[in-house]
């Protein structure tokens, strides 16, 4: 079963009519609800089981309208397991039914069981009553009431919206989604942070168009969230700008969010080292935090350098009076050098504020201080063991790093308090440039996480534009030899505006890679120099390096092999028309062999892989099939081949540089191998063969609109295998 869509939760109410039941959800479902749950606190066992199955029957005549899984709006059952085991359908309890325990016992493991939260003392029970007992937590809270409600009259006590966002965070923490309940209407739904989802009664129940009702609620929530979320960095600065406040504004920018400083500290210090330290009275900290928080709404607070235990108790006062809604803390302890940057008296103020905060993201070293561990970590394995040991002790979510470690990789993991663990592969890149990378990560995640990711979504968008902007960090040429420049934390961003240029691409520069498979005659050796940079900006693309060194991640690489599945659908079709247009039998034999090959076993090795042709075709995808199709039908036969030449020659020739860094144990090992084997050489030198062949023959102009073609054609292959490096799910 896929994972549910929280966002909107109805909760039935019979009302006088339990009958108009049925069709008050199906409205309600095609008005944006996404999951049901059955309550009827009146009805026989014999009621509620006929009453499920009318639910049931009506969810998936609804479905079927749009050919959908009626999985994908999952029913829950409210208080009564044993008729939710029965009938296949997840079940949820409140505080005083059934234990929770006993109710998942009842409940098939395939099944959801839901449990209605009040109290943060109600969590923490759950949770430590589940480890006692060895059952998994339950998959989802509603937490509530937001405010009094008359749909429940015995309602606890409103937690208010601050109240159901602390909740949720400890959810979250422990991997449990949350729904907020009680009292919850369109301007309450749009101020929730941290919920997955809003849950309603009489907001659709009661409503005389049920549809509406529940498309304003949906909207309303989707829109609780700021498209660009305000992040408040409190820190010292870097008037080099590679760490600290300088550092976390451009990371916030970098990761898509609107920056503000506080400052704690005035460090002088460039990339080879702190000279001096400044500390403004803590009465002016105090005033900064006031200024923004009483007139700026402020959508996660990223916590870094705290010179003292005094400035920790001023930054830890405020919060507790203005709560918000995410705080990560960076504990800037020990610097890259080994050396403790706080005293005694700070660096416990600083555990000790680990403990209340809701994301802790310590190098190395200074996950050894927060555990008062005799030593650093080794490996990161022993890192691992070190966050998850802290991360029971102190409710918190730890992002371990590898950063200061040895090996090939410098992976990121998200350690959560009940030992799960989500490891991000990233590589380690040879450079000095690395000052201030642990502020930039810390500041980058809460902002990714202010704007509605999840934290593995987050943790996996961080990571990787990272090491991106590690690996550009030496292009700034900032800094003197021997320091430790900063990292480019702009890059993505030109990456990103180059590729939207509408400026015609251009083929300056010299190739100075000479081609593994050669050209096949003078012709061909041509059309490979007109290209130019292509080449050397191809093998320098960041989804290249990543399957060089297998650090790519599973969900790129996906997304990738998806388009080319695509791609090859529609390739075939432009080289079916190069067959048709061949003077001579043998080409026409040639090109028909390989639009059949395009069919056949490229997307047998497709569908090996991803089960099946899925998704949209890419505006890239589409744009360079468009080319080729259009290409081979309305252009001479010469230029329809030139065109699709790059597709043979540059891929067969990124397969050899590849194949030097493939093994056996490489994630990547079979694609690799295919691209690399002696078949699709063959394949490739015929192609140059052929192209060589109609050159020959061509005149002048048509050499020369072939030669645009190949030139094009390159640009889109660069295109192609940059896609999914810029791809959403970046």
């Amino acid at each position: 079963m896929r994972e549910p869509i929280w966002d909107l939760y109805l909760v039935t109410d019979p009302g006088s009519d339990p009958d108009a039941v049925p069709a008050i959800v199906t409205q309600a479902i095609t008005g944006g609800v996404t999951v049901v749950q059955l309550r009827d606190k009146h009805a026989t066992k014999p009621q509620i089981r006929q009453r499920a199955q009318a639910l049931k029957d009506a969810i998936q005549a609804v479905t079927a309208v749009s050919n959908a899984d009626p999985s994908t709006i999952p029913l829950f059952i409210n208080d009564h397991v044993d008729i939710a085991a029965e009938l296949g359908l997840h079940a949820h309890i409140g505080q005083g039914d059934l234990s929770y325990v006993a109710a998942r016992r009842q409940l098939p493991a395939e099944l959801m069981l839901g449990l209605s939260i009040e109290t943060a003392d109600q969590l923490e029970h759950v949770v430590e009553t589940c480890r006692a007992s060895g059952v998994r937590l339950p998959d989802v809270v509603g937490i509530g009431p937001v405010r009094a409600t008359e749909t429940k009259p015995d309602h606890a006590t409103p937690l208010g919206v601050a109240g159901v966002q602390r909740i949720a965070r400890m959810a979250a923490a422990h991997g449990m989604k949350s729904v907020a309940i009680g009292g919850v209407d369109k301007h309450i739904a749009a101020e929730l942070q941290q919920v997955d989802g809003v849950c309603v009664v009489s907001a659709i129940m009661s409503s005389p168009d049920p549809a509406a009702a529940a498309g304003e609620l949906r909207a309303a929530f989707a829109m609780r969230r700021p498209s660009v979320p305000r992040v408040l960095s409190i820190a010292g600065t870097d008037p080099t700008g590679g760490a600290g406040a300088q550092a976390d504004l451009k990371s916030i920018a970098a990761a898509g969010g609107y920056g503000m400083n506080a400052i704690t500290a005035l460090v002088a210090q460039n990339t080879h080292g702190v000279r001096s330290i400044h500390t403004p009275p803590l009465s002016f900290l105090r005033e900064q935090l006031d200024a923004v928080v009483s007139d700026v709404t402020i959508d996660a607070v990223k916590i870094g350098m705290l010179g003292s235990a005094d400035i920790v108790a001023c930054v830890r006062q405020w919060l507790a009076e203005h709560p918000m809604p995410l705080v990560v803390l960076d504990p800037v302890m020990v610097a890259t050098s080994g050396d403790r940057l706080l005293d005694p008296d700070a660096e416990q103020a600083v555990i000790e504020f680990a403990h209340h905060v809701d994301i802790v993201t310590p190098n190395v070293p200074e996950l050894a201080v927060l555990l008062s561990a005799p030593e650093p970590a080794r490996t990161f394995e022993e890192a691992l063991s070190q966050a998850a040991e802290f991360a029971q002790k102190s409710n918190t979510i730890v992002i371990a790093k590898g950063g200061h470690l040895d090996g090939k990789l410098a992976n990121n993991a998200v350690v959560y308090p009940d030992g799960r663990i989500t490891t991000i592969t990233t590589p380690r890149i040879d450079t000095t440039n690395t000052h201030g990378t642990g502020c930039s990560l810390s500041s980058a995640l809460a902002t990714r996480l202010a704007a509605g990711d999840t934290i593995t979504e987050a943790i996996e968008w961080v990571s990787y534009w990272l090491a991106d902007s590690i690996r550009a960090g030496a292009a700034l040429e900032v800094g003197t030899p021997g320091g430790h420049g900063p990292i480019d934390h702009f890059h993505q961003v030109r990456r990103q505006a180059a590729c939207a240029s509408t400026k015609p691409w251009k083929f300056t520069g010299e190739v100075r890679y000479r081609p593994t498979i050669p050209a096949a005659g003078p012709y061909t050796q041509s059309l490979w120099d007109s290209m130019g940079e292509v080449w050397s900006q191809i093998m320098g693309l960041p989804f290249i390096m990543g399957l060089r060194d297998g650090s790519l991640s599973k969900r790129e690489f996906d997304f990738y092999l998806n388009q080319d599945a695509h791609y090859l659908a529609n390739y075939s079709r432009a080289l079916a028309v190069l067959a048709a247009k061949a003077g001579e039998p043998q080409y026409q034999v040639e090109w028909a062999e390989s639009a059949r090959d395009c069919l056949v076993v490229e997307a047998q090795l497709h569908h090996e892989w991803l089960g099946g042709i899925s998704g949209d075709t890419s505006p890239v995808t589409l744009g360079y099939t468009n080319f080729l199709t259009a290409t081979a039908y309305g252009d001479d036969y010469v230029v329809g081949a030139a065109a699709v030449l790059p597709c043979y020659w540059i891929y067969a020739e990124v397969g050899a540089c590849l194949a030097a860094s493939n093994h056996p144990d490489h994630p990547y090992h079979e694609w690799l191998k295919t691209y690399g084997d002696q078949s699709f050489v063959t394949t490739t030198e015929a192609a140059l063969r052929r192209v060589e062949h109609a050159l020959v023959q061509a005149t002048g102009v048509q050499r020369a609109a072939a030669t645009a073609a190949f030139q094009v054609a390159c640009a889109y292959e660069r295109e192609f295998f940059d896609q999914a490096s810029r791809s959403e799910i970046r």
